[in-house]
């Protein structure tokens, strides 16, 4: 026993884990729980279950999807609103999880993010602004190496011109819409929970092939394969998880803003309506597009903390605001 009290002495009474103490194991203080929660689990497989559940007339009707459009047999207008409904599938999920699930913390915590408005209007900036140069940059890196350059470099979206302030003010919406439709289930649920167990890096590499899976279903219904070129598939995981990992620094540095990320994802569908595109070339830019989200993603992981994506330290935990269960 004399040893015994040496050796606590010189450890500061800090035996560790799995040691004897008077006959007595002691436990190690509990550290963060390391794993992959299980109600990120029942969110996943939900977001893909509601996927084909909108997808599932195309397959019903038997419908081409490279001929769709709103006359098609007459029939349509439900495969029409089934492609819509997908588009919400990573909210939808989001909220029935968080609805129903023990330890998911309810559907008003998860919405109170996007109440989170108070950052630094640096980030802001960022966001709405970040993806005109990244945009252009790929214009005219195509351009350098012998691409054809855009009639305009810029210009407003398509049919906002003749249409004026309403029209532009719908654009906008539908482009908020959108992004609400994704981002409070990537971000706002999946990397929030996930990160806090395997941190912000891991995190956002999983959602992010999460979400280049989810993008590409087309190639699971009838006809949709024909839409893509063998190089979509590279440059949609290499773009969409480089972007995971950007948002994840976005909103772990704004100690969890989903109103941030949500500006962020709404800027760039405006953007590349607004940074023009080669008529010529549909398939180069989107892969220099790619590369380069993939470089700032790279920069970010070295300029920051992998384990939280940030420059400063953040209770990734407060994020979640409930109970994880691993």
């Amino acid at each position: 026993m004399a040893a015994r009290r040496v050796y606590a002495r010189a450890t500061n009474g800090r035996l560790g884990s799995g040691s004897i103490h008077d006959g007595v194991p002691l436990k190690s203080p509990p550290g963060p729980s390391v794993g992959i929660d299980r109600a990120v689990i029942a969110w996943a497989v939900l977001v893909f279950a509601l996927l084909f559940l909108g997808l599932a007339p195309l397959y019903v009707l038997h419908l081409d999807l490279a001929k769709l459009n709103a006359s098609t047999a007459g029939v349509a207008p439900i495969a029409l609103i089934g492609i819509l409904f997908t588009a919400y599938t990573p909210t939808i999920a989001a909220l029935l999880v968080a609805w129903r699930w023990p330890s998911a913390g309810g559907v008003r915590k998860l919405l109170k993010q996007v109440t989170r408005w108070r950052v630094h209007i640096g980030w802001y900036l960022v966001a709405l602004l970040g993806p005109i140069p990244l945009l252009l940059l790929a214009d005219l890196i195509f351009v350098m190496f012998g691409g054809a350059a855009p009639k305009q470099w810029l210009a407003m979206p398509s049919g906002t011109a003749e249409g004026g302030m309403s029209a532009l003010l719908f654009t906008i919406g539908a482009v908020i819409a959108g992004a609400i439709g994704e981002e409070l289930g990537w971000r706002g649920f999946g990397q929030s929970r996930l990160q806090v167990g395997i941190g912000a890096l891991g995190a956002a590499i999983i959602i992010g092939l999460l979400w280049s899976t989810w993008h590409l279903w087309p190639v699971a219904v009838p006809g949709g394969i024909s839409l893509f070129a063998w190089t979509d598939f590279p440059q949609t995981y290499l773009r969409l998880t480089s972007t995971a990992v950007l948002y994840g620094c976005l909103y772990n540095s704004t100690r969890g803003s989903l109103l941030v990320v949500l500006v962020a994802h709404g800027a760039f569908n405006l953007d590349t309506a607004i940074v023009q595109t080669p008529a010529s070339d549909v398939h180069t830019i989107p892969i220099i597009v790619a590369v380069l989200h993939g470089i700032a993603a790279l920069a970010v992981v070295l300029a920051t903390n992998p384990r939280t994506l940030t420059r400063h330290p953040v209770n990734l935990a407060e994020m979640v605001g409930s109970r994880r269960e691993s």
